[in-house]
């Protein structure tokens, strides 16, 4: 394990610290700024291979196989859009070459991996799983549902404000879809207090969100949309602690 927590640690200061580039900069394979890329991973790996003790002839071909990896997925990303999913494939597949790297330097068999995968898929884990899922999308399609009636007329209301104002004042119209990530992030961090019996931090939450909402609601002056809002942000949280403290009395019986 010791091995595996130094080569990761090592692929993330080469991939982030030592990184002299963006993500989806077009590096021609005769660049020296890749190469340079490739020389920081190949020396951090050395160092992590010199301290650890595994044979000299493995330990030079794992890091030919993760500096490879890094010249192939560097090109790979050159000629894509940095996003976030080609960020999250790029860095699975690293991770995947060092576990698998790890694993075959560590004889970690097959056996020992089942072993490990049915313990971290433990009842009260899978449970502990299902309860995130269900404060996402199932929490945000009840409150959705819920609130449908009045979300109609408030869509119609700033159809008819969106015609009678200017192109600056229809600038200030929120991000797509912020919404729901916000509710999704906060229902997942208000049951994750409940888990951790920090009920204050519940309150931090409503707290902040209030104070950044406050400022749109006074200025908006709509009694509609300050209930509409109240009623979204108290029907989240009431999902989520719901949610959060019938899981925690399970988990605590199983």
């Amino acid at each position: 394990m010791e091995l595996l927590l130094l080569l990761l640690t090592a692929h993330f200061i080469g991939d982030f610290y030592l990184r002299s580039a963006s993500y989806c900069t077009n590096l021609p394979i005769k660049s020296l700024v890749l190469w340079r890329q490739v020389a920081a991973h190949s020396l951090v790996n050395i160092i992590v291979f010199f301290i650890s003790d595994i044979a000299f002839l493995p330990a030079v071909v794992a890091i030919v196989l993760i500096s490879l990896a890094h010249v192939l997925t560097n090109r790979w990303i050159s000629h894509r859009r940095s996003n976030l999913s080609i960020f999250l494939i790029v860095q699975s597949l690293h991770l995947v070459l060092i576990s698998i790297i790890w694993a075959y330097l560590t004889n970690f068999t097959i056996e020992q991996v089942i072993n490990f995968i049915s313990s971290f898929l433990s009842t009260k884990n899978l449970l502990i799983a299902i309860s995130y899922l269900l404060v996402c999308k199932p929490a945000s399609v009840i409150i959705s549902l819920a609130l449908k009636k009045h979300t109609d007329s408030l869509t119609q209301h700033a159809k008819e404000l969106s015609e009678n104002t200017t192109l600056e004042e229809n600038e200030n119209i929120g991000l797509v879809s912020a919404g729901a990530w916000i509710g999704y992030i906060e229902r997942c961090l208000a049951i994750s207090f409940i888990f951790m019996g920090q009920f204050a931090g519940i309150g931090f939450l409503v707290a902040t969100k209030t104070i950044f909402r406050f400022g749109d609601l006074t200025k908006n002056k709509d009694m509609k949309l300050t209930e509409y809002m109240m009623l979204g942000t108290l029907l989240s949280y009431a999902i989520a602690l719901f949610i959060g403290w019938n899981v925690l009395q399970i988990y605590k019986v199983l």
